[in-house]
């Protein structure tokens, strides 16, 4: 009888959380997937920020030495070994939660295989790479994405810069495993559907590396990497992002050279950053505070900085802590540049608009109290 009694009380423990995940991924979708910002509160958030508010929006940086100071960058970035105690981890992220004026992304780069932030998380560890998932049906993609979708919001993490959407049949991507396939048809389906399933769970998608990385073989992380091809070529290597662009929150650009479309890195040039926006996306860079982007162009790391920034960027990213007394001055840089000229006030306004249009759409910023009349400046 005993028996009979556990076994039906697990039986309506597993309904019941079928049934409770279930109406938590129909809300989920309605809060984001379904979601279009409200212009008026976001405009109400931008109104109320003082200009090294507004800078700070726009950085994406490692988490800050500071624990008790506050936290003013528009998102924190996980990585390295800032996942590995996962306990540490969570405060880590209610700590910097609760010490920043407006909501911050907390964001990770989980894509599958051995690029696997999370893999100490125990439903994680059998995660597949993108590769292996090429091979399985677009609804087994998907359960994965939510299960890390599902892993990361556990943590507090709402942001995945991923998956890969590199339409790589040889070359760098290829080997390493993170492009899903060669096959444009094939990353379209499973890019997609991995992206679904991290928005199922709360999370929004961040692809890369836009406009793509394709059959390169070089690592553009490392060394400088050019391609030449054309415009029809680069907008239909970008296409694939778009079969995902109602689950996409935004996309990382590449730190590949489009030589027919300037002598800079993706990341650094305005026409490609405006073709990232002509979907709505938010666009990310890939990491500032390597040498090797300063290298290419011949500059200091500070005017990747700034370049980044008059290219359109919206979120700007390091791996270096924002108040690092050893790194660059991200607030002093932007700040200075956005003071020197009425027209850049204008951009650095354009591309907070687009970050707080992206956290209202994911729900951070409904019921903020900057958000509402009585909170909004005079």
């Amino acid at each position: 009888m005993r028996a009979v009694l556990r076994s039906s009380l697990v039986s309506l423990a597993l309904v019941l959380a079928v049934v409770g995940d279930a109406a938590a991924q129909t809300k989920t979708r309605k809060g984001f997937v379904e979601r279009t910002p409200d212009e008026a509160r976001v405009e109400r958030v931008l109104q109320s920020l003082s200009l090294r508010e507004k800078v700070g929006q726009l950085v994406l940086a490692y988490p800050q030495i500071s624990k008790e100071g506050p936290v003013e960058v528009g998102g924190v970035l996980f990585v390295g070994a800032t996942l590995r105690k996962i306990d540490a981890a969570k405060e880590k992220i209610r700590s910097s939660r609760a010490r920043a004026r407006l909501p911050p992304f907390f964001a990770v780069d989980i894509e599958g295989g051995g690029f696997n932030r999370l893999d100490r998380h125990p439903s994680l560890k059998g995660l597949p790479s993108a590769r292996e998932m090429a091979a399985m049906p677009d609804t087994e993609v998907e359960t994965w994405g939510t299960r890390v979708g599902g892993a990361m919001r556990e943590v507090g993490l709402n942001m995945n810069l991923a998956p890969v959407f590199d339409v790589s049949p040889s070359g760098h991507m290829f080997r390493n495993g993170r492009a899903f396939s060669g096959d444009a048809e094939v990353v379209k389906k499973k890019a997609t559907a991995f992206s679904r399933g991290l928005a199922r769970a709360g999370v929004v998608a961040i692809g890369k590396h836009f406009p793509g990385y394709g059959d390169l073989d070089a690592d553009s992380d490392h060394e400088r990497a050019t391609v030449d091809w054309d415009e029809a070529r680069v907008r239909a290597e970008a296409s694939v992002f778009r079969a995902a662009d109602r689950y996409l929150g935004g996309v990382m650009m590449s730190n590949i050279v489009y030589s027919k479309f300037g002598s800079k890195p993706a990341i650094l040039e305005p026409a490609l950053v405006a073709l990232a926006h002509e979907n709505g996306w938010i666009t990310v860079t890939d990491d500032v505070a390597i040498r090797a982007l300063a290298e290419q162009i011949g500059a200091e790391q500070e005017e990747v900085v700034r370049l980044a920034f008059l290219a359109g960027n919206d979120l700007i990213l390091t791996t270096a802590p924002p108040d690092w007394d050893k790194g660059m001055d991200y607030f002093g840089i932007l700040t200075k540049l956005a003071q020197s000229d009425p027209k850049l006030t204008e951009k650095l306004d354009a591309a907070v608009r687009r970050v707080l249009r992206l956290k209202d759409r994911m729900g951070l910023l409904e019921g903020h109290p900057l958000a509402t009349t009585e909170g909004a400046a005079p």
